[in-house]
């Protein structure tokens, strides 16, 4: 492996309240579970409105839909339709399965470790290139027109077996016992797509246990993608890896690259020595040998003097060589003679890029304002509050684009959407912490800007927005591991701009504009597990351009139409109040929690201005808003999120 490198509102009645019902496109069934939406009422009011939401009945299917809500019959001329049966290539793959499995029309016999497998050579073929080519020329070769046989030593039977339940009903259970296996035979016997999902899900499950082997395989598979996941959290976790066992057993030049590598981790030099007489005593018969080799590229001059005199000078492995005895008296030099140490410069005197990890505030794009002139940003940056000091990450891909949306899933950003020259699009970014760049990674079935995106249960959801022809009601997810995206139940009132967060399993979208231009005045909630919205709509809700946020069970959406407020919402007891003011009004601005306070960042004080370049923190332990530092420069309509990152140190 290459490393080299104020008071209680009063609310008035509710003006309606409604739940609407839909399936996840796909799922093959409905739900209409009773649920009741929750109500809005003065923080001082007792609850007593027990009362059930009335429950509309499911809307029945036009003449052009199926009982599942997919449309398959469309207009396509005059006079003319296309007829769509979305569920032909599941029941054709399901009638191929049971062909093989009744070896019915099967053509080729392929035995593996005495085991026969029957299947179609078309149906494999179309799957893989390499069993493709393989059936051309065995079908070249083959004149006397009976069934092909092939026999296989190069595959398990239970690898072939999952494999072709792969092939025949394009699903499969991936788990961390079989993801490297099922991976060295697709990519072996190229399986293209299934590579991707392997490749997927494998980075996810990266460990310090594993991420030396996961290296290896992608190394030697040359799969660029998770050779360069492993590579980077390898080099990040050191500490974490330098204590497992596997550490002991990779390659001599596997050892050295690593650990000669600038980006190793470590903020103790010690810990890459102790890690080096680790492992050449776990076989020192066959890897004493290399003792000096390896002693070079552990950085002595970084370790602190009374270790290098007391420890390694009386380590017997160092004694025993003349090279690994000048390579100490070389750290010894460094220490005794630091006005001399230019002259001393060697690869050991260069310092590591270590860097101590830290969960980061980042700031993405937007558009900055400095008096009258405005400009779209492709800076992204992120804020230590160890240390109050702000750092650049890799900038934006794309230039003058706005209205997008911004989320963060595990350490990864995800932007999605957003407006550029006027176009609405559909590009979905990632920006790997890992490895500091950013990459198209999907497009969204639907165009949107101005929209909400979130992640529940491991998966992101976009929602609602403004459209090519107007506001959204639409709402689909995205799983980052298989790279599929999923309709789900369409917001009951479309809006643009609203705020929206998760809390206590369900999914909050507060006001926003609606379709008449207007503040919106509507709640609406969506659990995930019924593909239920509900909504209630009140003048109290009357928030567009802020952020919302959970923390401690309640919901907190801060500024928005040009103001301090600070509004809360408890979604338990379904009541609304107004919390202490932040020092600026702030409109555009986003919002984050970190270390169990809310961070507001940016945003706009009038529709003249000024745009403002500081942040504020809300400690719930005060019940108080704290101005902090000032942000790189003034900020708003940007994205903002935590992740935990790498920041180099210094």
């Amino acid at each position: 492996m290459n490393l080299q490198s104020q008071p209680p509102l009063t609310v008035p009645p509710l003006t309606a309240v409604c739940q609407v019902t839909h399936p996840v496109v796909g799922n093959g069934h409905m739900t209409h579970p009773a649920m009741q939406p929750p109500t809005i009422l003065p923080s001082n009011a007792p609850l007593t409105n027990g009362q059930t939401a009335p429950q509309a009945p499911p809307v029945p299917p036009t003449n052009q839909e199926n009982p599942n809500g997919l449309q398959m019959l469309r207009t396509v001329g005059m006079g003319k339709y296309e007829f769509t049966d979305p569920w032909h290539p599941k029941e054709m793959l399901k009638e191929l399965n049971q062909q093989r499995r009744a070896k019915e029309f099967t053509d080729l016999k392929i035995i593996v470790e005495g085991k026969e497998f029957e299947v179609h050579q078309n149906v494999l073929a179309s799957c893989s290139l390499y069993f493709k080519d393989l059936v051309k020329r065995l079908s070249g070769e083959n004149r006397s027109g009976e069934k092909l046989e092939l026999s296989m030593s190069n595959i398990g039977a239970d690898v072939l077996e999952l494999l072709l339940e792969f092939v025949y009903t394009g699903s499969l259970i991936i788990d961390s016992a079989n993801a490297k296996t099922l991976l060295e035979a697709a990519n072996k016997f190229q399986f293209n797509t299934f590579c991707k999902v392997c490749v997927s899900f494998l980075e996810k499950q990266l460990t310090a246990s594993n991420c030396l082997g996961v290296l290896a395989m992608a190394e030697a598979m040359q799969c660029t993608e998770l050779h360069s996941m492993a590579k980077a959290f390898a080099l990040q976790n050191f500490p974490e890896v330098a204590g497992q066992e596997e550490i002991l057993s990779v390659s001599k030049d596997d050892f050295v690259s690593y650990l000669s590598n600038d980006s190793l981790n470590t903020k103790a030099e010690e810990l890459v020595y102790e890690t080096v007489i680790k492992w050449i005593k776990k076989d020192p018969a066959n890897r004493v040998q290399h003792v000096s080799e390896l002693l070079a590229v552990v950085r002595l001059p970084f370790i602190h003097p009374s270790y290098l005199l007391n420890v390694v000078d009386n380590e017997e492995l160092i004694k025993s060589s003349e090279a690994c005895r000048d390579l100490v008296n070389e750290a010894k030099r460094y220490h005794m003679l630091p006005h001399a140490r230019q002259e001393m410069q060697t690869p050991r005197t260069r310092p590591r890029l270590s860097a101590g990890v830290a969960e980061v505030i980042v700031l993405v794009g937007g558009r900055q304002a400095i008096g009258m002139n405005q400009r779209s940003l492709t800076a992204v940056t992120c804020f230590n509050p160890q240390n109050n000091k702000w750092y650049p990450l890799a900038s934006l891909p794309f230039y003058d684009r706005e209205f997008f949306s911004v989320v963060s899933a595990g350490d990864n950003i995800y932007l999605s959407g957003g407006m550029e020259s006027g176009v609405t699009v559909a590009d979905v970014w990632c920006y790997m912490s890992l490895l500091d760049n950013w990459n198209l990674v999907s497009r969204m079935t639907v165009p949107r800007c101005r929209h909400n995106s979130l992640v529940y249960d491991g998966k992101l959801y976009t929602i609602g927005g403004l459209g090519v022809a107007g506001n959204l009601d639409h709402v689909e997810r995205y799983d980052t591991i298989t790279n599929q995206w999923e309709t789900v139940s369409p917001l009951p009132k479309p809006v643009h701009s609203a705020a929206a967060t998760v809390c206590g399993g369900k999914i909050y979208v507060f006001g926003g504009v609606n379709e008449a231009g207007r503040s919106a005045g509507v709640l609406q909630s969506y659990v995930p597990q019924t593909n239920t919205w509900s909504f209630i709509e009140s003048p109290m809700i009357d928030n567009k351009y802020a952020p919302a946020v959970s923390l401690n069970g309640f919901i907190f959406i801060l500024g928005g139409a040009y103001a301090r407020a600070t509004t809360i919402y408890d979604p338990e007891k379904g009541n609304i109040k107004a919390g202490p003011n932040m020092n600026h009004s702030r409109q555009f601005c986003s919002a984050v929690i970190l270390d169990g306070k809310i961070y507001a960042t940016g945003g706009v004080v009038s529709s003249e201005g000024p745009a403002l370049g500081n942040m504020e923190t809300f400690d719930p332990g005060t019940n108080t808003w704290t101005l902090l530092q000032n942000m790189p420069c003034p900020l708003f309509r940007h994205g903002c999120v935590v992740i935990k990152k790498y920041i180099q140190s210094g």
